[in-house]
């Protein structure tokens, strides 16, 4: 694999082992996989008719924006009327 460093993994699972870092793994668990999931199922990002990364940087720019606001629409409906 061009690119791969054995080094930076094991600095990576070295610094997973510890306390903070399980926490906050924990943390991001209940957040981001729930954005990527969603955005797998009722978002279909999970086949994508597009190609090249243009195209696909555009649709993850616009997933991420209908997800911000949803979550905003959630968080302050009075602001939505």
């Amino acid at each position: 694999m061009a690119g791969f460093d054995p080094s930076t993994e094991a600095a990576w699972r070295a610094r997973m082992q510890t306390d903070v870092a399980k926490q906050v793994y924990r943390i991001r668990g209940a957040t981001a996989e729930r954005v990527h999931a969603e955005g797998k199922t009722a978002r279909t990002l999970h086949t994508l008719g597009l190609r090249g990364r243009p195209k696909v940087h555009t649709w993850a720019l616009w997933l991420a924006l209908a997800h911000n606001l949803l979550r905003t629409m959630d968080l302050v409906p009075h602001l939505m009327m």
